[in-house]
């Protein structure tokens, strides 16, 4: 975990301000024993920031127990970020009421995280529109985050130039998500350059999802290799549809054992095109039993494209 930001303490004897910031400062010179000393002394005489950071410190080192005690007192001060991290470990801990309520403090005490977790909570709660609200809030601070979702909600609703609007601001705050969802929106409009430059600054950030996009709609300008390339990174990710997209490449490209290796990563991940064409590459290689199991998975999949295409393979003749 690195430190918060410190600035030069000042020395005075007996001030608390002076004894955080001379934790901050040892924190990151990486003398952590001589930051705790400090925080402590900041917090037994009421500092709410040394409190946090001491909380942050012990939690960093798994001592959950005192980490949360030490939030605690940073919340009961008033602090924004003590009821925030507060918030965090009763999520983590299953206690949602007292989730919701330190989320809540932190949020009106004019913090972006804390009114995101909480629009975050309200949304799986499908309270929609206090959800939205949070989420306006945490946006205005300038969360990343919360400018997604919000752009979410809103592209759901049918408000499309809102949603844009929300995602490129989350776009411009460097978020993943922010810039796939533009991406998406600006393809739908026929803006495939600025499409395409949006995929690719969530590639950049790591975003699989956004690797298989830039991936398809590379090879669809048939840039085999630039498409391979992303299809590559996406599935390296995790992506399953970009395992399949690859396998399908490698398969064009003459290299069936890479095919089959593909196709099969995107099989393991649930992806029922790469499960309707592993059975296919099977079947062609003549191991039947094996393709027949594939396939008729893969005709059983709610993807009507894919069931129909293993359903008219089933009843192909063999060879």
């Amino acid at each position: 975990m690195t430190s918060p930001a410190a600035s030069e303490p000042s020395r005075r004897r007996g001030d608390p301000d002076a004894d955080a910031d001379l934790g901050l400062l040892l924190w990151e010179r990486g003398d952590r024993a001589g930051a705790e000393v400090a925080f402590r002394r900041a917090d037994e005489r009421g500092h709410a920031g040394g409190a946090l950071y001491l909380g942050l410190l012990l939690e960093d080192r798994d001592e959950i127990a005192a980490a949360e005690a030490a939030y605690r007192r940073s919340d009961e001060r008033g602090h924004a970020g003590g009821a925030f991290n507060l918030g965090v470990l009763r999520w983590r801990r299953g206690d949602a009421a007292g989730a919701e309520a330190a989320y809540r403090r932190a949020d009106q005490r004019g913090d972006g995280a804390g009114a995101f977790n909480l629009g975050v909570l309200l949304e799986d709660r499908g309270e929609m529109s206090e959800a939205e609200a949070a989420y306006r809030r945490a946006d205005e601070s300038g969360h990343p985050g919360a400018a997604c979702n919000l752009g979410l909600i809103l592209a759901e609703r049918g408000e499309a130039k809102a949603a844009q609007a929300a995602f490129r601001r989350a776009d411009n705050r460097g978020d993943a998500d922010g810039a796939f969802n533009l991406g998406l929106i600006l393809y739908e409009r026929g803006e495939h350059a600025g499409a395409e430059a949006a995929f690719r600054r969530a590639d950049d950030r790591g975003d699989g999802g956004a690797a298989n996009r830039l991936g398809v709609l590379l090879a669809r300008r048939r840039n085999r290799a630039g498409a391979e390339s992303a299809f590559r990174r996406a599935d390296e990710r995790g992506h399953a549809g970009a395992a399949s997209n690859l396998g399908v490449m490698m398969a064009r490209g003459k290299h069936p054992d890479g095919a089959e290796a593909a196709f099969r990563r995107a099989h393991e991940r649930g992806h029922p095109g790469g499960t309707c064409n592993l059975g296919l590459l099977l079947a062609a290689r003549g191991n039947h039993v094996a393709a027949e199991a594939l396939l008729r998975r893969a005709a059983a999949s709610p993807d009507g494209r894919v069931a129909g295409l293993a359903a008219a393979a089933l009843e192909m003749p063999r060879r």
